[in-house]
C-alpha cells in the first residue's frame, strides 16, 4: 500500500527537478513522451516569456524539422490555466518557428484528482496537446531508459514499497558513480512528491547502490584530495540546489559551519524543506550552526 503525505516539493521546484532530468536526458525523454524513436534531440534554452504568461518549459528539438515541447506540471491548477498557456506556447513557438512543425505534451507529476484538460476551445478556437499523468503510467517502460529512472518513482503500482525498492535497484547498475548519484538524488526528490519522505531516504538510502553512491560513499572516495566534509559538503549544495534553487551567501556561510554529523542530517532532512526559510529555521535549531 502507497504510503502518502501531503507533497514536499513546491510545484516550481518539481518543475526545475525535471527540466534538468530533460537536461541530461533528452531524447530518452522526447522519444518516451511523444511514443516514437528520434533523430538528434537537443535543448532550445531560448525562453518564451510575454507577460502575463512566462513558460518554464523545456524545449526539445530534433533535425525533422520539428519543435518538441513537454511542460511539467506538478497539479492540475494552473494560473493561467495550463489550456491558454499550451495555446499561448504554441502561437509564441510558431512565430519564432513558422515552418516547423509544433507538438506540446503536458506532463502531469501527481493526482489530485482534478479532470486535466487536453485541449483550448473557445467559440471557433480549439487547439490540442498531449497529457501524461505519470499515475497511469508503467513504471517499466521508464526503469528501461536510465535517464527517465526518477520519473519512474511516480508510476502506477500496487506496491509503493515496491516501486521505491524497483528503483534503488536499477539505479544501482548505472555507471559511473557520479551519474548514479545524480539520478539518486532527482528520484529522491520526485518521489517525495507522492511519498513519506522518511520511507523515500529509508528505502532509498538503505539500498546496496544507495550506501555507495547516492550521498557518502563517492565523496568518501573523494576524501584524499578534498577532505570529507568538504566532500559532503558539495552533495548537500547541490541536493539543496535541486530543492531550493540558489540560496544566499549568509547560508551557505552556515552550513559550511556545519560538522560531518549535522551534514548527514542536513541531507536527510533537506527533501522536506520547501523555502529557504525552513532550511534557515532548521540552521538555528542547529547548535554547529550558531
Amino acid at each position: 500500500m502507497k504510503s502518502k503525505e501531503p507533497a514536499v516539493n513546491q510545484p516550481a521546484k518539481s518543475d526545475n527537478v525535471c527540466k534538468l532530468l530533460a537536461e541530461m536526458a533528452p531524447k530518452e525523454l522526447a522519444e518516451w513522451v511523444f511514443g516514437q524513436p528520434l533523430g538528434e534531440v537537443r535543448i532550445d534554452n531560448t525562453e518564451l516569456s510575454r507577460e502575463p504568461i512566462r513558460a518554464d518549459s523545456v524545449f526539445l528539438l530534433d533535425e525533422a524539422n520539428e519543435i518538441l515541447q513537454i511542460e511539467f506540471q506538478t497539479t492540475a491548477k494552473s494560473n493561467p490555466p495550463i489550456p491558454l498557456r499550451m495555446l499561448d506556447y504554441k502561437a509564441g513557438l510558431k512565430r519564432r518557428n513558422y515552418t516547423k512543425r509544433v507538438r506540446q505534451s503536458v506532463v502531469v507529476l501527481s493526482d489530485t484528482g482534478q479532470p486535466v484538460p487536453d485541449r483550448y476551445e473557445d467559440e471557433d478556437t480549439v487547439h490540442r496537446y498531449r497529457v501524461i499523468k505519470m499515475w497511469e503510467q508503467d513504471p517499466d517502460e521508464l526503469l528501461k531508459r536510465e535517464g527517465l529512472i526518477p520519473l519512474a518513482t511516480l508510476c502506477r503500482t500496487r506496491s509503493g514499497i515496491g516501486l521505491l525498492k524497483s528503483v534503488a535497484t536499477r539505479l544501482g547498475k548505472i555507471e559511473p558513480p557520479e551519474r548514479r548519484r545524480d539520478q539518486t538524488n532527482l528520484s529522491q526528490l520526485l518521489a517525495g512528491l507522492l511519498y513519506n519522505h522518511i520511507d523515500v531516504y529509508r528505502l532509498l538510502r538503505e539500498s546496496e547502490m544507495l550506501e555507495e553512491s547516492s550521498v557518502y560513499q563517492d565523496i568518501l572516495r573523494k576524501g584524499e584530495r578534498k577532505g570529507r566534509q568538504e566532500g559532503i559538503q558539495e552533495v548537500v549544495f547541490r541536493q539543496l540546489n535541486l530543492v531550493l534553487g540558489k540560496i544566499s551567501t549568509r547560508t551557505r556561510h552556515q552550513i559550511e559551519k556545519l560538522d560531518v554529523d549535522d551534514l548527514k542530517i542536513l541531507s536527510e532532512a533537506l527533501i522536506t524543506f520547501k523555502t529557504e526559510r525552513d532550511l534557515t529555521n532548521w540552521l538555528k535549531e542547529n547548535a554547529s550552526a550558531r
